[in-house]
């Protein structure tokens, strides 16, 4: 594509005034020469593992900076291949319709490479794309994470974010576990081994994995983490991805991969044709409405921006697609090979078991061993073997009889694996003497299974990032004095002030610590001090009881002066304007396909009003302030955290929610108790209550209407929230065995308690003391990210 096609540099630079909400800039840009971030040789693997993980390593949030730079300022420059009809559009519906036909024809460029002309070529071809896939694959949708934070999703365009990101990732199948990325997961198991989690340093060290298989995640994490910044071109972006059908591309692996292997279907209700034409019409209806949100004289530069986005993706994916296909295997494939590499991989784990047993003239854990492994001389002396029949592996003993129940070698290889050994015997020569030379001087293909190798570090360069240490030290320099207001200002707008997070890891540390230290007494103990799901039921029913039993008709109680009920109101502003922010970071790769993520992402998403924001619990709360003669600013905004409306306590808890939901696998058990706590608050009793209130006084009943009917235990967000804590300890038990469950079981309880009001220094100091001199039986502190 020519470069003098695209707009005006002066239209798609770095920055612009839309970057610059409410005067906000990035403040890692400006300001601490000697605490800046400093430029680090890195590779895409390394990068891929920080920005999957980016709740654990906020540090490298400016290397995500840079990389969404390098591709957005990138585009048209260089080798980078864009259709022809893929020019700058102008202000209207028609012209953007053009580019996404455009787009729509280019996708017939990338359908189905791996369709070869014989059987063999096609199985080895789309294996190696299903395996390259595969980081693309495990963070599906991560490119809208972001925007569903509480700084947005209450907004119209964020109920749109929100709403094509639930689309994207399945989110509304009535079962937490059914998802494309689950699908793919399971077919890769059937074909090898069990898949490494996407935040694990194995999956990265995959050596069958390319380094270009990393660079388009990479980019799409990358421009994730700015959705206020980058906003018009994560809206091009994914425009780009719904038009080029890429939604497709993993359902269409898994079902050729399947048909390739001979495996059954695990289901074939994800990514058919009414879900991509769902994903298309809402990332164009998205689109559409945001630029009528703009005047004419911004309008040009915004329909600029979104197309930047737009013919990156394209291009980024363009390039994904050409380095992947490049590395794809040719020609047939060779079985004796394909034999040996299966045999590399199982000789580390199988050397030990054949004791004194030999072939030919070398003990077989010899030939096994890596220091002394011969591939070649070992398959040789199989096929010699009294095991192996050759051309005739119906009657060969070694599938007969030594894979099959009751052999020694059950259940050691995968299906495909018993495939690989099969073709292998068949392919050998009925006279055994042959096998040898002849086969050994043929040119070797790579085993499928394992694919090309990738050395690690071979496209390193230079990015800017902290160190842990500057990084804390930069927060406690720059906020380590700051008020409860500001900490929840500059939380709100995290996207801006990332360096605040060590800051607010201490504030949620401290304020947990406290809750923990009164756990087994004073308000809300923890009803067993041992994990009983018995306990944590009966606790939440005979407290949801108690809340209804406690509903007094408005005969029977004090009256409430209007003046008071207006007040109590607009002190919950903080908490209520941030309503579902505990749970704003489960949308993350590493959460977001796990059932216990799913289960609160559906409390949150319910939260947020489903895409709807007039659904939006928020933006109820909202109406009934303005109902009340009340104008709150906006939650965002300077003016908000300093209203002189509110009182500096009204932020303690809410503080607290956005600390925690930054961190969201780290504070994990202390957000499903804080879940539980605040979905069963209010809940019959006091909600009815309420209420009544309202009614007496002529203002809008909704917000307590929908809470009250929402939060339910029975199907509700409560019931929600106590079986996510179910689910999530029997994991626990399931993976740490039962004697960690009880320190988890506590954590959960301290979330509970975290929405109380704490108690104060001197009573922590004592607490402290005791724990010093008599142990910690309540576990102690949770470890810090981020220590001093």
């Amino acid at each position: 594509m020519p470069v003098d096609s695209l707009p005006p540099p002066e239209m798609i630079s770095s920055t612009s005034s839309e970057e610059m909400q409410n005067g906000l800039h990035l403040s890692y840009e400006s300001g601490e020469p000697s605490l800046d971030p400093k430029s680090k040789e890195v590779g895409p693997r390394e990068t891929f593992y920080h920005l999957v993980n980016i709740d654990e390593h906020p540090e490298v949030l400016p290397l995500a900076r840079a990389l969404a730079l390098e591709e957005l300022d990138g585009v048209g420059v260089g080798a980078r291949q864009l259709p022809v009809g893929l020019t700058p559009f102008d202000e209207d519906a028609a012209s953007l319709d053009a580019v996404l036909d455009s787009l729509s024809d280019w996708s017939s460029r990338f359908a189905r490479p791996w369709h070869q002309p014989n059987e063999d070529l096609t199985r080895r071809q789309v294996f190696h794309w299903f395996l390259q896939y595969i980081p693309t694959a495990l963070v599906d949708g991560c490119w809208l994470q972001c925007a569903l934070g509480v700084s947005t999703a209450h907004t119209s365009i964020g109920g749109r974010f929100t709403g094509m990101y639930a689309h994207q990732v399945r989110a509304y199948l009535p079962d937490p576990g059914r998802h494309f990325v689950g699908d793919y997961r399971g077919v890769y198991e059937r074909l090898g081994a069990p898949l490494e989690e996407v935040s694990s340093h194995s999956l990265v060290e995959l050596e069958n994995l390319l380094d270009a298989a990393f660079e388009l995640p990479n980019f799409l994490l990358s421009l994730a983490q700015f959705p206020r910044s980058h906003l018009p071109e994560l809206l091009g972006l994914n425009l780009s991805w719904q038009y080029l059908d890429l939604s497709a591309v993993g359902p269409t692996l898994i079902r050729d991969v399947c048909a390739a292997y001979a495996l059954p279907l695990l289901g074939d209700d994800l990514g058919g044709p009414d879900f991509l034409d769902k994903g298309r019409e809402l990332a164009r209806s998205a689109t559409l409405a945001f630029l009528d949100d703009h005047d004419a004289s911004s309008r040009v530069r915004a329909w600029s921006r979104v197309w930047r986005g737009l013919a990156t993706g394209a291009s980024v994916w363009a390039r994904w697609f050409d380095n992947v296909g490049a590395a794809a295997p040719q020609g047939a494939p060779d079985p004796r090979q394909e034999m040996i590499d299966l045999i590399r991989r199982k000789a580390p784990h199988a050397v030990g078991y054949h004791v004194d047993k030999a072939l030919g003239d070398t003990r077989i854990d010899d030939r096994l061993s890596p220091d002394t492994f011969d591939g070649a001389a070992l398959l040789d002396e199989l096929a010699r073997s009294p095991w192996i029949e050759p051309g005739d592996s119906d009657t060969s003993a070694f599938l007969k009889r030594l894979v099959e129940f009751g052999g020694p070698m059950l259940a050691v290889f995968s299906p495909v694996e018993l495939e690989i050994i099969k073709r292998w015997i068949d392919t050998l020569p009925r006279d055994a003497g042959e096998t040898g030379a002849a086969s050994a001087e043929m040119e070797l293909e790579p085993d499928p299974l394992v694919g090309p190798t990738s050395s690690h570090g071979s496209s390193t360069r230079n990015l800017p990032v902290w160190t842990v240490s500057d990084f804390r030290r930069r927060s406690q320099k720059r906020y380590g004095g700051c008020s409860v207001r500001d900490l929840y200002y500059h939380l709100v707008n995290v996207e801006f002030f990332p360096d605040v997070l060590p800051v607010a890891e201490r504030y949620a540390c401290d304020w947990l610590e406290r809750s923990m230290a009164m756990i087994q007494r004073g308000v809300r103990p923890i009803p067993s001090k041992r994990y009983d799901p018995d306990a944590l039921e009966r606790w939440v029913y005979n407290k949801h009881r108690e809340q209804i039993d406690s509903y007094r008709t408005p005969d029977a109680r004090p009256d409430v002066a209007k003046d008071a009920f207006i007040e109590a109101t607009i002190q919950l502003a903080p908490l209520i304007l941030i309503d579902g922010g505990w749970l704003q970071r489960m949308a993350s790769p590493p959460l977001i396909h796990t059932t216990v993520g799913r289960m609160l992402f559906h409390i949150f998403f319910e939260e947020v009003g489903e895409g709807d924001p007039e659904k939006h619990h928020a933006n109820i709360y909202r109406d009934l302030l303005t109902a009340m003669g009340e104008d709150a600013p906006a939650v965002d905004t300077k003016e908000f955290a300093h209203w002189s409306r509110l009182k500096d306590s009204s932020f303690d808890v809410p503080a607290l929610w956005l600390s925690i939901s930054c961190f969201p696998r780290h504070f994990l058990p202390e957000i499903l108790g804080l879940n539980l706590a605040v979905e069963l608050a209010g809940i019959g009793g006091p909600y009815m209550e309420a209420r009544d209130t309202l009614r007496q006084f002529g203002f809008p009943t909704l917000f307590v209407d929908v809470h009250n009917a929402a939060d339910n235990v029975a199907y509700g967000h409560a019931a929600w929230a106590m079986n996510a804590i179910k689910r999530y300890l029997d994991e626990v038990a399931e993976r740490e065995g039962p004697h960690n469950i009880d320190h988890t079981w506590h954590r959960v309880w301290t979330g509970v308690r975290s929405t109380l009001p704490q108690i104060g220094r001197l009573r922590m100091m004592a607490h402290r003391m005791g724990r010093r001199f008599f142990g910690a039986p309540d576990g102690g502190r949770v470890p810090l990210i981020f220590p001093s």
